[in-house]
């Protein structure tokens, strides 16, 4: 059970950071990005190539951050943005047309076939108090909780973390304040990619790197979003290691059939206790 444990921990931080990506680009500028999951398979091929063409590991992970950055900048000021302000489900419909695009790119440039992606962390386990455990999985954990605290720093203590957090709370406001509305959604999709390229180097080495890489992954994203409220940054974390965990014990001790089904089970038993998610504040307006 201590394996199952620390391993569906691991596994839930993966989803906690691609659902962080997913609530951050949310609650900044209103678009539920269903692409999300295609960006980090792209990123994660990038870096891949990076390696392909001898640059050092670490250089090529700087480079894939540089690429990620980018490419949420692109998408943000060049799709995105014409959409600002429409309904969510125009928005919606918008990246569901990345997804598809982006799924089509990368089966055209870097083919079907799966491909192993080298890691930091060592695969040997080791053992903790008789519990075997996976260097790779401490690694998952680790670099999760260090940018969970960079971005609570960054939150709590930049004038830019600040200037975000109240485009986020009141946008209105925030440009009569002369904050940049704009430059803050484009840095939102930027820190969104750069977030879920982490999350795509961490998890290809665990599975394969393949053009389908994520399509599983972002249900449960989506899922750990949901459960931790929908504009909470450490819900969306905490959603994902509840479903993590929840996911590894029921294929464990339940059935491998039962392991997608009984974590959005427990969202669904969550949420109708809790409708804004385990985080999330009832949002209460003055009138």
């Amino acid at each position: 059970m201590g394996q199952m444990i620390v391993s569906g921990i691991a596994l839930g931080a993966i989803y906690g950071l691609v659902a962080l990506g997913i609530v951050l680009v949310f609650k900044a500028t209103g678009v539920l990005n269903f692409a999300h999951g295609e960006a980090v398979m792209i990123s994660t091929f990038v870096a891949l190539t990076l390696i392909k063409l001898g640059l050092p590991y670490w250089l090529a992970v700087l480079g894939t951050l540089v690429f990620a950055a980018a490419f949420g900048w692109i998408i943000e000021r060049f799709i995105i943005r014409p959409f600002l302000g429409k309904s969510l489900l125009v928005s919606g419909i918008a990246t569901l047309g990345l997804f598809l695009l982006m799924g089509d790119f990368a089966v055209w440039l870097w083919g079907k076939d799966p491909f192993d992606f080298p890691g930091p962390f060592s695969q040997k386990p080791i053992f903790i108090s008789g519990v075997a455990v996976s260097p790779a999985d401490l690694g998952i954990v680790g670099v999760a909780s260090l940018l969970a605290g960079g971005l609570f720093a960054f939150f709590r203590f930049t004038r830019l973390g600040i200037a975000m957090q109240a485009c986020m709370e009141n946008p209105t406001a925030a440009q009569l304040m002369g904050i940049p509305i704009r430059r803050i959604h484009s840095l939102a999709w930027m820190l969104s990619h750069m977030i879920g390229a982490i999350a795509g180097l961490l998890i290809a080495p665990v599975t394969f790197l393949h053009f389908t890489m994520m399509q599983h992954v972002l249900h449960f994203a989506f899922a750990a979003a949901v459960l931790g409220g929908i504009f909470s940054l450490p819900g969306s974390l905490i959603g994902g290691i509840v479903i993590g965990i929840t996911a590894n014990l029921t294929g464990a001790y339940v059935s491998s059939a039962w392991k997608e089904i009984v974590p959005f089970a427990v969202m669904l038993a969550i949420l109708i206790l809790r409708p804004h998610g385990l985080l999330a504040v009832r949002p209460v307006k003055k009138v």
